[in-house]
């Protein structure tokens, strides 16, 4: 893509002053100030050194992801572990700059799809299917994505923010994204929203439901799952949702590939419509398929927190 500047559609401005915590929108708006006026190869050429810098200071994120780092790749040592903790920050600036530039300034992505007889056989379920996937790529334009391919409609959940100003604005680009395309449907897992119940409604209404399998924060249950000698904290939420309804369960990754380029994996049905599994088994099958990806894109997988230990 020519490194152009990006047409102004509304007079810049700077962005407006309030929450400059590192979850508040501030930084968001800063961003997009900068990514409105600055031509976009200069942008991507800028994120490396803005990453390092907050790669330093965000201690307590670094140190989460290099300590899952550790643990997946026990034969790297200190210095690359350090490193490659760089390259998830990196790559989760780049992502985010991608999102920014597709819901605020329209620009296309593109997208390549990889297991198009699993995604036929997802789109021709009779009944609801449970669609896992992890904290990799960008969730929010694939999700839109995978909705109109689908040509169903998709129910995806999604943790809040955790400031009133971030949520304020997330709430207004999702809304967009919601409009321009229809089958698409977001809800939030708030406290108190019986948000369990509702999924439970949808699934046995033969919707489809996305959930990510992969992060546990603040006050989410957690399940310990093991494989080739590495302990994951998985959520519990959706092994218990999958436990209970016997639905389909398919698993399915996105993966950054260059400037506003993406790849998005559909794997085959983990487990079968009308197959009874405890939560365990069902654990262990998504288990594998999440590991798989993750031990080719690592640097792709955005969780700032620790969860993954050698035993």
């Amino acid at each position: 893509m020519p490194c152009e500047a990006i047409p102004e559609t509304q007079p810049v401005q700077p962005p407006p002053l309030g929450d400059t915590s590192l979850h508040g929108a501030f930084w968001t708006r800063c961003l997009l100030f900068f990514l409105r006026i600055l031509p976009m190869g200069l942008c991507v050429t800028l994120a490396t050194p803005v990453a390092f810098v907050i790669y330093c200071l965000a201690g307590p994120q670094r140190r989460a992801v290099c300590a899952n780092l550790e643990a997946m790749q026990p034969e790297e040592g200190p210095l690359l572990w350090w490193w490659h903790g760089f390259q998830v920050f990196l790559q989760f600036g780049l992502t985010y700059m991608d999102r920014l530039w597709h819901l605020h300034f329209g620009r296309e992505v593109h997208w390549e799809l990889a297991g198009a007889e699993n995604m036929q056989a997802l789109r021709t379920e009779p009944g609801g299917v449970l669609v896992f996937t992890v904290h990799a790529g960008n969730y929010d334009m694939g999700s839109a994505l995978f909705a109109s391919k689908l040509g169903r409609d998709l129910h995806t959940v999604r943790t809040p923010e955790q400031t009133a100003s971030l949520r304020e604005l997330r709430s207004k680009e999702l809304a967009g994204h919601e409009q321009r395309e229809p089958n698409l449907h977001v809800h939030y897992n708030e406290c108190g929203s019986h948000l369990g119940l509702q999924l439970c409604k949808l699934l046995q209404a033969g919707q489809i439901v996305a959930i990510q399998g992969d992060r546990v924060v603040m006050d989410v249950s957690a399940k310990h799952l093991q494989i080739h000698g590495l302990d994951f904290r998985l959520p519990r939420g959706p092994l218990v949702l999958a436990e209970m309804l016997p639905v389909p369960c398919y698993p399915v990754f996105l993966s950054r590939q260059g400037l506003m380029s993406y790849r998005a994996e559909i794997g085959p049905a983990f487990r079968a419509a009308g197959e009874r599994a405890t939560l365990e088994e069902i654990g262990g099958r998504w288990l594998v398929a999440m590991h798989a990806f993750l031990s080719l894109h690592w640097d792709q997988w955005f969780v700032f927190e620790h969860l993954v230990t050698r035993v």
